[in-house]
């Protein structure tokens, strides 16, 4: 976490990581409540790839990060936040010990018996022009002649 609240995940294998803002919308949670049922998700904002991960520690710790967005982790992050804002939500894991015997957890939000959800899902870049959902630039997509063909489209955009 920053000094301004702001949480941000380590992705990757340890030699080409790179790092991810996530984004909260329940107020009064621990940290530790907060990563326990999973109530961050992908902002879209990510860094550069590092070597390391002490090597992406320090260039957070001395501001040398460079940042861009990232459309499908952003449309991702939008669709688990939905999911994971619901007021009867709970992860996979605790529902699977739960059903295995293990005790069943309240909500930390609903021990006030009212939700302190806040979804916010407004985005900052402009939508996409299509209604279809964004292709991850990782899959391929085929001609209709059979040929394979990358998609091509940028995904990344610099912060300004």
């Amino acid at each position: 976490m920053d000094e301004e609240g702001r949480m941000f995940w380590i992705n990757g294998p340890e030699a080409f990581c790179y790092l991810s803002e996530q984004r909260q919308w329940r107020s009064g949670l621990t940290f530790l409540e907060i990563l326990e049922w999973k109530q961050c998700a992908p902002s879209g904002l990510v860094s550069q790839r590092f070597a390391s991960l002490v090597q992406a520690c320090e260039a957070f710790e001395h501001n040398q990060v460079i940042w861009s967005h990232d459309l499908y982790l952003r449309r991702m992050g939008d669709q688990m936040a939905l999911h994971r804002s619901l007021d009867d939500y709970r992860p996979t894991a605790m529902k699977l010990a739960e059903a295995a015997g293990a005790r069943v957890l309240p909500a930390p939000w609903a021990v006030s018996g009212q939700s302190q959800a806040q979804v916010v899902l407004c985005c900052e870049w402009p939508a996409p022009s299509r209604s279809q959902d964004l292709a991850h630039p990782k899959r391929r997509r085929r001609k209709r002649s059979g040929s394979p063909v990358l998609q091509t489209a940028s995904f990344m955009e610099p912060v300004r």
